[in-house]
């Protein structure tokens, strides 16, 4: 099981595997589909909100997805140091990969 820490994890735990060091991952998102629908019929928009917030939340899982699969295949024991950065169009998260002291 990976363990996941925002921060720097606990260095007497885990050392930084520094090939594998501020990897980043990319993704860009659209609303247009969802705008353009909205427009054709705007009596479904009634009662529904923040749908920028939640197309930006389902690119960021499908990014944290790709991140774990690739902690996986490295056979990392933590992912830390993550930030997150998203703008109009494109988000980008920054990890890196610690194994545990051995």
């Amino acid at each position: 099981m990976i363990e996941i820490f925002k921060n720097t994890p606990p260095k007497n735990k885990f050392v930084l595997m520094k090939r594998f060091e501020k990897v980043t991952f990319q993704k860009n998102y659209s609303i247009k589909i969802v705008e353009d629908f909205f427009q054709k019929f705007p009596e479904e928009k009634q009662g529904r909100k923040n749908f920028k917030d939640k197309e930006i939340q389902n690119v960021k899982l499908l990014i944290y997805e790709k991140i774990i699969k690739k902690g996986d295949m490295i056979k990392a024991d933590c992912i830390g140091n993550i930030k997150e950065k998203t703008s109009s169009k494109n988000i980008t998260i920054t990890v890196s990969y610690f194994k545990k002291h051995e």
